[in-house]
């Protein structure tokens, strides 16, 4: 599991429930049976981890999930249930042009985000980009 070390991965692992998370592998911690994935250096048991995949530019889901130079395209309903939840500053283009700077997501369906001003907006024909934490 060597050849893991440095790299940017997705984890898939189960604690309740099959998760899948993102990140570098910062170190494989023998003592303990756990790999330590960065940024947040998440501790993962090795019992737990059904599959590690690299991520890079062939993987299904990296064109859906592309940084942004400000943060990530949100694409998933999961994603956009976080920016609801954590009320994380959104930023949405339609084609070239800005919609909507720094706005919140007051809630969202299948098809369409509420912004806090109150403007709905289709998923469909708009970009919505969340900000990131790096560090």
């Amino acid at each position: 599991m060597r050849q893991w070390i440095g790299r940017q991965v997705i984890v898939h692992y189960e604690e309740d429930g099959m998760i899948q998370i993102r990140g570098t592998v910062e170190r494989m911690n023998y003592a303990d049976k756990c790999l330590i994935l960065g940024p947040k250096m998440q501790s993962i048991p090795f019992e737990q981890i059904s599959v590690i995949e690299p991520l890079n530019a062939d993987h299904k889901g990296r064109s859906r999930r592309r940084l942004n130079s400000v943060g990530y395209v949100m694409s998933d309903m999961l994603q956009f249930d976080n920016a609801v939840y954590f009320q994380s500053a959104v930023t949405v283009w339609q084609g070239e042009q800005l919609v909507a700077y720094n706005l919140r997501i007051r809630s969202h369906d299948r098809n369409f985000a509420v912004m806090a001003d109150g403007r709905k907006l289709s998923k469909d024909t708009c970009t919505f980009v969340v900000r990131s934490l790096r560090g």
